[in-house]
This record gives structure tokens, sequence and C-alpha cells, in this order.
């Protein structure tokens, strides 16, 4: 995946929290996913939440980066997905699962069981949009975690 810009023009605070990726899925396709293994995804859009309890800014470039030996399941989607926008939460505590259990609850999304989330509760951590407007949905889950920091980040794709 190449990007116009420069990670570093996106300003990203190295602040800790928990973010989203959205991604978009060109095409039906099957990866496979460490231990979870070959999985099916269809073409649309997906949001895949994770922390960075370290940092947003240090772990938002691991997704910049050719990734040369998949370490977590959201690095199998990386080549293959385009990302569209960064949704970043500051926070000095981790809120992924709260993240994941609101978007689990929202009528017309799906997730993929255990992806991203075998070492929580949480039935997942990637889910697939359908025909959610993500605009609405990044600002319902702002207002749901009551994160006054939280900024949504477009990314652009290279021509």
């Amino acid at each position: 995946m190449d990007f116009p810009q420069n990670i570093d023009s996106l300003k990203i605070p190295n602040l800790p929290g928990s973010y989203v990726l959205t991604l978009n899925n060109p095409q039906r396709q099957i990866l496979r996913a460490g231990r979870l293994g070959n999985i099916e995804f269809i073409p649309g859009a997906y949001a895949y939440v994770g922390s960075a309890m370290g940092g947003l800014s240090k772990r938002i470039q691991h997704y910049f980066k050719p990734i040369q030996r998949p370490h977590w399941h959201i690095d199998t989607l990386i080549p293959v997905f385009s990302l569209t926008a960064l949704w970043l939460f500051p926070s000095p505590t981790r809120q992924e699962c709260q993240i994941a259990r609101l978007l689990s609850h929202i009528p017309g999304i799906s997730y993929i069981r255990g992806f991203g989330s075998t070492d929580c509760n949480c039935l997942s951590h990637l889910f697939y949009l359908a025909d959610i407007e993500k605009a609405p949905l990044f600002k319902r889950l702002k207002g749901a975690l009551n994160c006054n920091g939280a900024v949504e980040i477009p990314i652009l794709e290279a021509p």
C-alpha cells in the first residue's frame, strides 16, 4: 500500500490511547490470519480496533511500513486492503474493548469472530461496516467514550 503523504504530516499525537483503522477491501478474497486460519473477506468497508498504550504515533507508524512478518492478525490485511482513515481516541486508559463492544451492538455491523481479540474476551476487533456511514459512526463512538480529544484523520491513497 502506497500513501501520498508522509506519516509525519498526519500529526498523530504520541499519546497513549486506542484507535480504529477504517479499511476498504476491494474484492472477495480468502486470507490466512494466523491460528484463525483462512477467512473469507467480502468487498467493502471494515473497522479494526486496537490500542497503543505506548503511544498512538509509534503504533500507527507500523501500518505505514512494509510488513515483513505478520505479528498481529491485522498485519494480514494491511498489504491487501486500503487504509482509508484513522480514528484516534487518546486516553491514559485502554478503551479498545469498549469500542469493540460498542461496534458489536450497532445494527448492520457484523464481525469476524476472534480477529484481533485473542488476548481479551471480545468477540472480535474487526468489523464489517456494510452500508454504515463512517462519519456518523465516528461521532457516535466519540460521544459514547466522552473523548473530546478524538480525531478522525482521512488517509489519501497514492494515485
